[in-house]
C-alpha cells in the first residue's frame, strides 16, 4: 500500500494482533480490539478459549492493543500480513440476514428471499460497514419498525452507509450521513446509489458537533458506535433528536451498556436487543415509542 508523503512507511504497514483468552472474555477483548482501532475483529475457537484477530491499518495502533492487552493480564502477539488486509475478506463475504435485509454483497449471489425480506446491496470499499458485525444487524433490524413513511433520519458513524441505505429502503424521505472517516461518503453514496435510494440520502464528514449547532433535529437518530464515542458525543446526540423522536444507540456490551446511559440524559432507555454479546438500546424523552 503506497504512503503518504512524509509517512513512515513502518508506522502505516498493515499488522494484526492475536489475542486468546477464556470464552467469557471474548466481547471484552473483542471490544479492547474495536476501541484500539482495528478495522475487523475474526472470532475463532480454539482449545480451552477463543482467539480474536483484529487487523490495524497503522501498525501504531497495533501496538496500543497490545499495551493495553498486556495490561489486562492477557497475551498479545502481532502477526504480519502479506497484503493491506482490507480485502482478503471478500472471498469469504455472504450475505447477512437483519430483520428485513439480507445485507448482501454485490458480488455474491443474491439470497433466496420469502415474503416481506429484501436484498440490501452493501459494499463497503474501504471504510468499516459491510453488515456483518452484530451491532450493524441489531440496529438494521430496528429501522422497520422506528422508521415511518417521510421522516428524517440521521446516520451517526455512517461507514458504508448502511443504516443510512436501510432506513431509505424503509421510507425515510430525508436521510443525512456522517463519519470522520474520509472515505466514508463516497462509499455510501455508491451503496445508496447501488440501492436506488441516492435521492433521498445526503452524505457527508461534517463533525457531529457542527450538525448540531446548525439546529436541525431528526425523526430518529442512529449511533452505531462504540462506549467511549457515544458517552463523547452523548450531548449532541440528544441535541439532534427531535423532541418525539428516537435515538438508538449500539456498539456497546451486553453486561456494560448501562454505564453509557447518563452521557445521554435526559433520553431514557425504552427497549434493549441483544445479539452475540452486544446490544442496541433505543432511547426517547419521557419513555415514548
Amino acid at each position: 500500500m503506497a504512503t503518504a508523503p512524509g509517512e513512515d512507511p513502518v508506522a502505516s504497514a498493515w499488522a494484526r494482533v492475536a489475542i486468546v483468552a477464556e470464552v467469557e472474555l471474548a466481547e471484552v477483548v473483542a471490544d479492547l480490539l474495536w476501541q484500539a482501532g482495528a478495522a475487523g475483529v475474526e472470532e475463532q475457537d480454539v482449545d480451552g478459549g477463543t482467539r480474536l484477530i483484529g487487523g490495524f491499518e497503522q501498525r501504531t495502533d497495533a501496538a496500543g492493543a497490545c499495551v493495553t492487552a498486556e495490561r489486562m493480564g492477557l497475551v498479545a502477539e502481532v502477526l504480519e500480513v502479506d497484503d493491506d488486509g482490507l480485502d482478503a475478506w471478500r472471498a469469504w463475504a455472504a450475505p447477512e440476514r437483519a430483520g428485513r435485509f439480507w445485507v448482501t454483497p454485490p458480488w455474491v449471489d443474491a439470497p433466496s428471499t420469502g415474503p416481506g425480506e429484501e436484498v440490501l446491496w452493501i459494499d463497503p470499499g474501504r471504510t468499516f460497514g459491510s453488515g456483518s458485525h452484530p451491532t450493524t444487524r441489531l440496529v438494521l433490524a430496528l429501522l422497520d419498525e422506528l422508521v415511518a413513511p417521510g421522516a428524517s433520519v440521521l446516520d451517526v458513524g455512517c461507514g458504508s452507509g448502511v443504516l443510512a441505505v436501510g432506513a431509505a429502503r424503509c421510507g425515510a424521505g430525508s436521510v443525512v450521513a456522517t463519519d470522520i472517516d474520509p472515505g466514508a461518503p463516497a462509499a455510501t453514496v455508491a451503496n445508496a446509489e447501488r440501492n436506488g435510494v441516492a435521492g433521498s440520502i445526503t452524505a457527508t464528514d461534517r463533525p457531529l458537533a457542527d450538525l448540531a449547532a446548525d439546529g436541525r433535529t431528526y425523526d430518529v437518530v442512529l449511533g452505531n458506535l462504540l462506549a467511549p464515542v457515544i458517552v463523547e458525543l452523548g450531548a449532541a446526540l440528544v441535541a439532534c433528536t427531535a423532541p418525539d423522536g428516537v435515538l438508538v444507540v449500539s456498539g456497546l456490551l451486553e453486561d456494560r451498556w448501562e454505564a453509557t446511559m447518563p452521557a445521554l440524559a435526559p433520553l431514557v432507555p425504552v427497549a434493549v436487543v441483544a445479539d452475540d454479546g452486544w446490544v442496541a438500546v433505543r432511547l426517547t424523552r419521557g419513555g415514548g415509542r
